[in-house]
């Protein structure tokens, strides 16, 4: 017989966890505070323009065809993916903008043209540097149960740290590759998508860099948020329950009680909730050990009229002070002078996000969590200062905009359950990443078991789906559920 498994958030995570264990034959519900699923990959809707909530970039594919090839689908059948090339348009100040593409051919023309031939003669070695570090992380680092400290110092292990020097800095690494400060740049912003300064990041967080010039970044038509949507209806479609607009109060060594005092009994208990949240409001335990957050992010969904030729789907717009951007946010908590920002207008690929005409334009500007004292003077500061930027690079004009939402720290805190308002979950720093990240399983609850970007391996939608690999394993190996698929009549899995 089937467990009954009760799951806290439907996050891309929550879902997958959902899925598989609905395909297994488990009888499973999945309560989700909110209004819809994915977490922080949800829809946004201003005026007439269509926002990704959250996430906009889709990389590295693996984790996701996996998922559906383990419920018996193909990821091609359920969602229509577009290689946006170029991947991003880059603005520096006082230089020309600069074009990231998977292409190899036309990264290194574009070096060799608007920087130098040295640097432009290394790109294809720092590329294949790059893919053999992502290539050894990834199934023995990142898709990896650690059970115990001999799982980090076992030979085999010690010498791909050490052949990769995955324990480098990033920033170093590529500041030794390359000589023009606009190639360190490029190359090492990417470890701000797990809200970490690259100057804090160990060198395999390097791999990030290969997704985006070595696998591309890529578009699902409808918006990232379908990839949520998708895998709840084959979690439904398995067998799982949604229940939207259900928060939970509290865990309980028997299941679970519904802030409308409603107890709900399950086997299993897994957690898809901010887990510095589940353990300081959800656990009956002690208070837990002291997690450190990321950053969190200052966020514009603009209805804005007018097509902003200059722009690309995707955009990275970086201030005069690089170094000084990032010490600004994790060393002074306040924020910077000159921010450097990312912005998306996703109907440069996908029309029916604005009318025609129209762009639905999105700003994600990195700020400090709420250990900073935010106030709405700090976020009308990040908003002007951003605008004034967009009017030197592009044709942007402010009296455009007809309409505006935005999403600051306390926002991320007091919607969507974010500790501190930590948009990218807890830090991804050297002593909370890999075997030093909390484990999937709670050390008060035996039934209790987490997933999600705070737990292993980490933040963004491949990891999360990875963590739901991750846990289906760990409650096999932990006895909780058995090993193979039970029949399901309504996916037609077989054992």
């Amino acid at each position: 017989m089937g467990k009954r498994v009760a799951v806290i958030g439907a996050g891309l995570g929550g879902l997958a966890t959902a899925a598989r264990l609905a395909y297994r034959g488990h009888h499973v519900t999945v309560f989700e505070q909110t209004d819809q699923v994915g977490g922080r990959n949800r829809r946004e809707q201003v005026g007439d323009c269509r926002f990704d909530g959250g996430p906009t970039l889709l990389m590295m594919l693996d984790p996701f065809r996996k998922l559906y090839a383990d419920l018996g689908e193909r990821l091609e059948d359920h969602l229509e993916l577009t290689l946006c090339d170029p991947s991003y348009r880059v603005f520096f100040r006082n230089a020309p903008p600069f074009d990231g593409t998977p292409n190899v051919a036309r990264m290194v023309a574009q070096i060799e043209s608007q920087m130098n031939r040295q640097d432009a003669e290394k790109y294809p070695g720092f590329l294949g540097e790059l893919a053999e570090l992502y290539r050894a992380a990834i199934p023995n680092f990142v898709r990896n149960n650690y059970r115990s400290p001999f799982d980090v110092i076992h030979p085999a292990q010690v010498a791909r740290v050490l052949r990769h020097g995955m324990l480098g800095n990033l920033a170093k690494r590529v500041e030794q590759t390359f000589q023009d400060p606009r190639l360190h740049q490029l190359f090492t912003f990417q470890s701000m998508y797990l809200g970490l300064s690259p100057y804090d990041a160990p060198a395999v967080y390097g791999s990030l860099t290969y997704m985006e010039y070595g696998e591309g970044i890529w578009y699902p038509r409808g918006g990232l948020p379908m990839v949520s949507e998708s895998v709840a209806r084959l979690a439904q479609q398995a067998g799982a329950e949604i229940r939207l607009r259900t928060p939970v109060a509290s865990i309980e060594s028997d299941g679970l009680t519904l802030d409308n005092g409603e107890r709900f009994l399950a086997d299993i208990v897994v957690s898809n909730a901010d887990l510095p949240t589940t353990q300081k409001k959800l656990e009956k335990a002690a208070a837990p050990k002291p997690l450190r957050n990321s950053c969190s992010a200052y966020c514009l969904y603009i209805d804005y009229a007018g097509a902003l030729p200059e722009l690309l789907h995707h955009n990275v717009v970086f201030g005069a002070d690089y170094r000084g951007n990032f010490e600004s946010l994790f060393t002074r908590l306040e924020l910077p002078d000159d921010p450097a920002f990312y912005c998306s207008v996703s109907c440069k690929t996908d029309p029916q996000c604005a009318p025609e005409g129209s762009s639905n334009l999105f700003i994600l500007i990195p700020a400090p969590n709420l250990d900073h004292d935010w106030s709405d003077d700090d976020a009308e500061t990040l908003k002007q200062k951003a605008f004034a930027r967009l009017a030197e690079i592009s044709s942007f004009d402010p009296g455009l905009v007809r309409q505006v939402k935005e999403r600051t720290p306390r926002d991320w805190h007091s919607e969507l359950a974010l500790d501190q308002g930590a948009a990218f979950g807890i830090s991804h720093d050297l002593f909370q990443s890999a075997f030093f990240r909390p484990r999937n399983r709670s050390r008060s609850q035996k039934n209790l078991y987490y997933v999600g970007a705070s737990t292993a391996p980490g933040n963004g939608l491949p990891m999360v789906l990875i963590s739901a690999e991750l846990l289906e394993q760990r409650l096999v190996l932990d006895g909780q559920i058995a090993p193979g698929v039970e029949p399901n009549p309504a996916m037609g899995a077989t054992p």
